[in-house]
């Protein structure tokens, strides 16, 4: 069976790095969110995946409110990125390899006022190179028009910080091919939770009919509130109802919520999780693996393994 499992991974900067000021307490709470990025790591090395397709939320790099699809597939035939913190650190950490450019002394900091791990600024030197399955691609968009979804698609590969850290730890040497399928989980009105269970379903039928070992990453939160007043607010409540829910292989419940609940919970990069389950099928139970809160943002992290 092409379909070779499914994980669900935070992408929060945070989970790299602590400030000098925070306590034992939160360091060892970013720790067991390590950990269990160990454990996700160990699925996609169990399933035996050549293609990784990662639904991810754009952070206003390939995208702004000139233009902000709700979903858009990359064709092309690599993806890179720049990471969260220095190479050299994340390598220390995950074991992620990256690509050292001649006369390039440093990839550590961004130029002042720019956030490196939302922006587009090392140009075409980026230290993280992904192989894209671009066949497959280009397949799953033909036959995504043909079955009715009005698929955008982009050429341009730029992975935020974000994404390039689940790959950091889920595919430390890119030795798997990637397929991206970028969405909307910042800008309302996001995609509809019911839409994205459709996708994620023919999603499947494609991946199906292919010769790959396709393993899906879901990325994204869980709730957080970036740019809003209520930034720093963290709805545990509602972020264990999530896991609960796909503990139980009740995801038909997200796909029928309103966008504007997800939205209101902070949650609005569910979407990403939501298509995930859309692939994944009905009644399909995960198993959570953890859940932490820091600061800002609460993370969970769960994996599927095929039926």
């Amino acid at each position: 069976m092409p379909f070779v499992g499914a994980v669900a991974a935070p992408h929060s900067h945070l989970q790299l790095f602590t400030r000098p000021a925070e306590n034992n307490d939160y360091k060892a709470t970013v720790a067991r969110g390590r950990k269990a990025l160990g454990v996700l790591r160990q699925q996609v090395e169990k399933s035996g995946a050549d293609t990784m397709l990662i639904f991810h939320d754009d952070h206003f790099v390939n995208f702004d409110f000139r233009c902000y699809p709700p979903f858009c597939l990359l064709i092309a035939k690599e993806a890179k990125g720049s990471g969260v913190i220095d190479p050299a650190e994340i390598e220390a950490i995950t074991g992620a390899s990256y690509k050292k450019y001649p006369r390039k002394a440093s990839y550590g900091s961004a130029p002042a006022g720019m956030p490196q791990h939302v922006s587009d600024w090392e140009g075409s030197q980026k230290p993280y190179v992904y192989s894209v399955d671009e066949e497959l691609s280009v397949r799953m968009l033909k036959e995504l028009l043909a079955m009715g979804f009005d698929m955008p698609f982009t050429t341009n590969g730029t992975m935020d910080g974000e994404l390039v850290l689940t790959q950091n730890f889920l595919n430390p040497k890119a030795d798997k091919a990637i397929m991206l399928l970028f969405t909307n989980g910042y800008v309302p009105p996001i995609p509809h939770p019911q839409r994205c269970y459709d996708l994620g379903k023919a999603i499947r039928k494609i991946i199906d009919s292919s010769d790959r070992k396709v393993l899906i990453l879901a990325t994204g939160g869980m709730s957080h509130f970036p740019g809003t007043p209520l930034y720093g607010e963290v709805d545990e409540e509602f972020d264990n109802h999530v896991l609960d829910l796909l503990s139980k292989g009740e995801t038909k419940a997200l796909a029928a919520m309103a966008p504007e609940e997800i939205v209101s919970r902070g949650d609005g990069e569910l979407v990403n999780w939501i298509i995930a389950a859309g692939v994944i099928g009905d009644d399909i139970k995960a198993t959570v693996v953890e859940y932490v809160r820091l600061w800002h943002i609460g993370l969970g992290y769960a994996y599927w393994e095929p039926r």
